[in-house]
């Protein structure tokens, strides 16, 4: 697991115990610790394989034992367990806009409700109103927020996300601080379906780039904005659409790595591996083990020198699912898209 999927189990864990009614310390070590790994400006591979782990502020020794199950064996088996003990419908509450785990604690304990249906049949019917901390209006808004979920949850034909994603793909193109700029993701693999949109874009200057994003005509709604991502609701169709900016020297490993899918990049890391480098989503480098380290990286100015690099023909994205594409690019048997 990389630092965002570890990032997003703690939080995810923080959320299982405040539903649970665990002590409020104890919960909020999980979400810090999730701002924390998140934050890593170092691949959290090497610094557990170093032993470092402990030197980070905020990480006590559980902590650490749990990261560290993650990242080098990809499960948690305290994770799986808490969450079997947790109804999937009170997790799913929580994501309503305003309804925190205090709030959906307190709707289980007095109306035993424990799905997103039952929820809104309660609404409907006035039930919720009356409890301590909520009302009228607060039942109002738990059926907005349960229709913007149903209505934002799923997926989108390929064309509605070429629609959207095309437009500020050139206003990204034509922006003074863009050395350059792509979508990645399901989109630019061209599924035919998606479910969000993946914005990458190369600058020296990302807070003009995420406020330039964050004010596109067809931006819903802002959900997240920090220093170097951003994510927004566009349009009607109420399609998520991430932005990550980056350096121009991270733009080609960045690209290839955000574009995946999970199975190709898995294959890619392991090519390298083989040849004694290391590919992440910062570079390729000259290393037995896990960096960051510029000095060890090969120059990639493009994802073709990256492919060239592990003996293998250029990939278009269309085809990076692990389905033989990496035998044909080795036998140079690549299939020309139409």
């Amino acid at each position: 697991m990389d630092k965002y999927e570890v990032a997003e189990i703690l939080n995810e864990i923080g959320t299982l115990l405040e539903l649970k009614g665990e002590n409020p310390f104890k919960t909020r070590a999980y979400t810090n610790g999730a701002r924390t790994i998140e934050g890593l400006t170092e691949p959290i591979e090497k610094i557990i394989e170093e032993e470092r782990l402990g030197e980070i502020k905020g990480l006590g020794k559980a902590l650490q034992e749990k990261i560290t199950a993650l990242v080098t064996t990809g499960e948690l088996e305290y994770y799986d367990t808490l969450k079997a003990s947790v109804p999937d419908g009170l997790v799913a509450m929580t994501e309503i806009p305003g309804l925190g785990p205090k709030k959906v604690v307190a709707i289980h304990r007095h109306l035993g409700l424990e799905t997103l249906e039952a929820l809104e049949a309660a609404c409907k019917a006035g039930e919720i109103a009356p409890l301590a901390g909520f009302g009228k209006k607060s039942e109002t808004k738990i059926i907005e927020g349960i229709e913007h979920m149903r209505k934002y949850a799923s997926r989108h034909y390929l064309d509605v996300g070429l629609q959207l994603a095309e437009p500020i793909l050139d206003d990204l193109r034509a922006h003074p601080d863009t050395i350059r700029c792509s979508t990645a993701g399901s989109l630019r693999r061209s599924k035919e379906t998606i479910r969000d949109i993946d914005f990458l874009v190369s600058s020296n200057a990302p807070e003009n780039i995420i406020d330039y994003f964050t004010n596109q005509p067809d931006v819903q709604s802002v959900t997240v904005k920090g220093e170097t991502k951003a994510s927004v609701i566009l349009g009607k169709a109420g399609v998520q659409a991430d932005l990550r900016v980056v350096s121009d020297a991270d733009y080609p490993f960045a690209l290839a790595y955000f574009t995946g899918s999970k199975e190709h990049n898995i294959v890619m890391r392991q090519r390298a591996i083989q040849r004694g480098l290391r590919l992440n989503e910062y570079g390729l480098f000259k290393s037995k083990e896990e960096t960051r380290d510029p000095e060890l990286r090969v120059a990639c100015h493009t994802e073709e020198e990256i492919f060239r690099e592990l003996e293998l023909d250029y990939i278009p994205p269309e085809l990076r699912e692990d389905h033989g594409e990496f035998e044909a690019g080795e036998k140079h048997t690549l299939p020309r898209l139409l």
